[in-house]
């Protein structure tokens, strides 16, 4: 009798301190919701190499205890917003996954909104990645933002478009407008490559020229290529070309001087150009 009496009074006591202690809900949306920074690395059909950005930032905003807002406005590729993000966890580790709205133009007049959609992980506010695309642009824009700096290679790759100059023996060609030089520093050994130019009769295809990549004190990056030998077409080249990338890898100017095949005066290049 004596025990079947202790044991409701154990039991109620038990009740009693698990009431006093109650367990905490855990709210996945307030352990996510903060301030992103990071680069940004868009890839999208028409470019084989990717276009980076720095100083790139993303709000995560707590809407119920499993739902967030994200925000993301980018100088290149416009505003993202999206609401009723998901949020799930998994051992130490969140996963944000809805859909949304992005405008986005090349000016304020011819801005759209398209439909596009976000999948991230993140284990916190330097271990994350925010993946957004949009389908319907530029045959499939995908936007990876990540924690850090945009590494070097990517930063400076891509095409420059802009003025080439040309000369012999100080004499002028007239200038070719909308020139193009194509960088890629993504791989092992960086290589430039200087659109199709000529000067006279004489036309000289793409010239591909690997160089090296040396970051400058001001942040600026100086390309170098002495003594090369290349194809172009059929036609041997040679020559040397120097060359500086902007800070911010938007700009580019290069000099050159290349003798195609065997003639005897080398062919003067000097081309600036901007991403």
């Amino acid at each position: 009798m004596k025990l079947r009496k202790l044991i409701p009074v154990a039991a109620m006591a038990a009740f009693a301190a698990a009431g006093c202690n109650p367990v905490e809900e855990v709210r996945l949306a307030a352990e996510v919701a903060g301030t992103y920074s990071g680069w940004s690395k868009a890839e999208f059909q028409y470019s084989p190499t990717p276009m980076a950005s720095d100083a790139q930032t993303i709000t995560v905003t707590e809407e119920t205890d499993e739902t967030v807002s994200v925000n993301y406005t980018s100088d290149t590729w416009g505003t993202f917003t999206l609401t009723g993000v998901t949020v799930t966890e998994s051992n130490g580790t969140y996963t944000l996954s809805g859909s949304g709205t992005t405008v986005m133009g090349m000016s304020a007049g011819s801005q759209s909104e398209y439909e596009c959609t976000l999948t991230a992980t993140v284990s916190g506010t330097s271990d994350f990645s925010f993946v957004f695309e949009v389908p319907a642009v530029m045959g499939g824009l995908k936007i990876t933002v990540s924690p850090g700096e945009v590494p070097y290679g990517l930063l400076i790759s891509g095409t420059y478009t802009g003025v080439m100059n040309m000369s012999v023996m100080g004499s002028a060609m007239d200038p070719v407008n909308d020139a193009t030089v194509s960088l890629d520093a993504t791989g092992e050994k960086p290589v430039l490559t200087i659109s199709s130019f000529g000067m006279g009769s004489m036309v000289i295809e793409n010239l591909t020229v690997e160089v090296t990549v040396t970051e400058a004190e001001d942040g600026s990056y100086t390309l170098a290529a002495g003594d090369f030998s290349a194809a172009a077409g059929e036609i041997n080249v040679t020559g040397s070309l120097a060359g500086t990338v902007s800070a911010d890898g938007n700009s580019l100017t290069i000099s050159a001087e290349v003798k195609p095949g065997a003639m005897p005066m080398s062919i003067t290049l000097a081309f600036e150009g901007e991403k």
